[in-house]
């Protein structure tokens, strides 16, 4: 192995190795000099190793300039196989270095390996005044995803018209100093002072100066006009409460969603304290976006027809693209998108059914699949359900399915004409087979917990994720807690589900390294869905499951799961910021796709690898990694 310390000469070529890589790229001039002078450059050759476990901390930290190493770890028998592999630009090992330990794993080149090498006194130095540095090697897989996201939204600010985004704080937007009135100050006085100030709405407050209800010119005609209530009467008569809140640090996405899901146009904004801070009105929400989700949600709310509603659908899409370009997360983003489906697949089954005999029925239509899980991206299929309970307990179910199929088919064909295509495996209300009372839905489920075959797992993957969207939610509701307690007092079916999530594997070849399906014309592609998200949303369910959590959604359930499970808790943020990653990049490749930007063909969420840069494919084997070690974990908890 030779050795040898940059000479002068070579320090600028060094410095040109290292800048286009993270922590470098973001890292002073001076530091990254630091780094360069105080290193050499060290060559390993194929197969050679070049760190092995031990009980002290490695001397020197080593930056991969050229070629690739490989990460070994002992099997249960003792001999060696890849776990990872690591490329140009990556260092390692940061685990030791930051633990004041020996490493745990086999480092090995995988090939001709040069490597710029130095000292752990300065990896020290760096720690402790280096912000950039020290960021990269603490969360180095969040580091990564804040540079991609970055990367992601400045690609779509290019196609959108630059304006403040929906990541925006409320304290950024609410400036003024708060306006508020004591539950008991007279309805004349508060409407004058509104008035005077030309405000539109105003909390009302308790003695620490906390909201107990809001009252904005929306309600003056319903609640004080035509009752005839006279002005004298406290406001606290005609205020609505409680006020629905939020923190100022939340986003103005979060306060879109809130007014969206609710049919408001004030959310009032509290302090850490509790206290009133301001108010956010949709009218300074439409001034961060062109496309309001609020003017959104009311147009679907407002629709008077099918054909409102298409376009109402294709606005969806539209706005999708520009929360990217505004910054807005992922996790949120999908969340909007599956509430603006909600209201929408509402909007229709309460246009739909007035036209049809419900009468003596108690129904649930249920979501489920990605929009039970509020999950929904812009390429969705519909998988969706209806549960009834007939007044009269004597009435055959098979004559109330015959009574419903009309009003189901309409609906589901609507959903249709609307961009959510019809399901290719039938998992619609409208089949009869998915059309059930409350205690024929309880035995299938039963079945499907109860068996454990093939069949039934499929069953659990679409299923199991199910959420009310329209009628009596409390079905849903009961089901929901009936499933859970069956399935955690069944291990053998958790086990079996486990087994089945354990076959699809991420796609990492033998060194790590991402690893493709080809397609007919011969491009290399990776299904972001099935080998991307899938596995995290596999895993989740399980968790929740033997854990008696109800929430569908993925991240909620990992959250909630994790702490009962006893899971660190930077374990789970790796894994719910390597979904949320993954779910970003698959709303980026089906957006690609709908463009025409991506023409090799595949599915919606099949992305080419050649379409990915070297900093796409960095992050997504961290987010593949990440999907390996939930299933180590799967693996753990069922072994066998």
């Amino acid at each position: 192995m030779s050795k040898s310390s940059p000479a002068p000469t070579v320090v600028s070529g060094l410095k040109q190795a290292l800048v286009p890589h993270a922590p470098f790229s973001g890292m002073t001039a001076i530091d990254v000099e630091r780094v360069v002078r105080a290193s050499r450059i060290r060559y390993f050759a194929p197969g050679e190793a070049i760190l092995t476990p031990s009980d002290t901390r490695p001397d020197h930290c080593y930056v991969i300039k050229q070629g690739a190493v490989r990460g070994e770890r002992a099997s249960p028998d003792g001999t060696l196989r890849a776990a990872w592999e690591l490329g140009a630009g990556e260092m390692f090992p940061l685990g030791a270095l930051l633990a004041g330990r020996g490493v745990t794993s086999h480092y090995r080149a995988g090939g001709d390996v040069f490597c710029l090498v130095f000292p752990a006194s300065v990896f020290d130095q760096l720690i402790a005044g280096s912000a950039v540095f020290q960021d990269f090697c603490t969360r180095r897989l969040a580091h990564l995803l804040d540079l991609s996201r970055a990367k992601i939204q400045a690609e779509y600010a290019a196609t959108v018209t630059e304006q403040r985004g929906l990541s925006t704080p409320l304290n950024a937007i609410t400036r003024n100093a708060p306006v508020t009135v004591a539950p008991e100050t007279p309805i004349g006085d508060a409407l004058k002072r509104m008035e005077e100030l030309r405000i539109g709405s105003l909390p009302v407050v308790d003695g620490e100066s906390k909201p107990v209800g809001i009252f904005t010119r929306q309600d003056v005609i319903g609640r004080i006009v035509l009752p005839a209530v006279p002005l004298s009467a406290p406001i606290s008569s005609v205020m609505s409460s409680p006020a629905l809140t939020l923190h100022g640090e939340s986003t103005a996405g979060d306060a879109a969603l809130l007014m969206a899901r609710h049919g408001i146009r004030h959310v009032v904004v509290t302090s850490a304290e509790g206290q009133v801070a301001g108010v956010v009105s949709e009218r300074d929400l439409f001034g961060l976006q062109r496309l309001s989700v609020r003017e959104l949600s009311s147009a679907i709310r407002r629709a008077a027809d099918l054909g409102s509603l298409v376009q109402s659908a294709a606005d969806v899409r539209a706005l999708s693209h520009a929360l990217v370009a505004q910054g807005v997360a992922s996790g949120q983003l999908t969340r909007m998108i599956a509430s603006l489906n909600d209201q929408l697949a509402s909007r229709i089954l309460d246009l739909v059914a007035p036209k049809h005999d419900l009468s003596g029925l108690a129904l649930c239509w249920l979501g489920m699949g990605s929009e039970g899980r509020s999950e929904q991206t812009i390429a969705t299929d519909q998988d969706n359900g209806l549960i009834f309970v007939p007044n009269d307990e004597a009435l055959p179910p098979e004559t109330i399915r015959e009574r419903l199929e009309p009003f189901a088919r309409e609906v589901n064909e609507a959903l249709d004409r609307c961009g959510y295509p019809l399901c290719k495996g039938g998992v619609m209300a409208m089949n009869p087979r998915w059309c059930l009372s409350l205690d024929e839905w309880r035995v299938a489920f039963w079945q499907w917990i109860d068996r454990g075959d093939p069949q039934s797992l499929l069953a659990s993957a679409i299923f199991f994720d199910f959420r009310s969207l329209w009628g009596e939610e409390g079905l849903a509701v009961q089901l929901r807690a009936d499933i859970a307690a069956r399935a955690q007092g069944n291990p053998r079916f958790l086990k079996q589900m486990s087994d089945n999530a354990l076959t699809n594997r991420p796609p990492l070849n033998w060194f790590g390294e991402l690893s493709g399906q080809e397609d007919a014309a011969g491009v290399e592609g990776i299904d972001l869905k099935m080998s991307g998200s899938v596995p995290f949303v596999d895993a989740a369910r399980i968790f929740a499951l033997a854990c008696g959590v109800t929430a569908t959604n993925t991240v909620d359930r990992l959250e909630a799961a994790g702490v009962r499970k006893g899971v660190p808790a930077d374990e789970i943020r790796s894994w719910v910021a390597a979904f949320e990653h993954v779910q970003l990049l698959r709303l980026r490749t089906q957006h690609r796709r709908a463009s025409g930007d991506i023409t090799a063909s595949g599915a919606a969420n099949v992305v080419p690898l050649s379409d990915l840069s070297a900093l796409d494919r960095r992050i997504l084997k961290e987010a593949l990694r990440q999907v390996r070690a939930i299933q180590q974990r799967l693996e753990m908890d069922y072994p066998g």
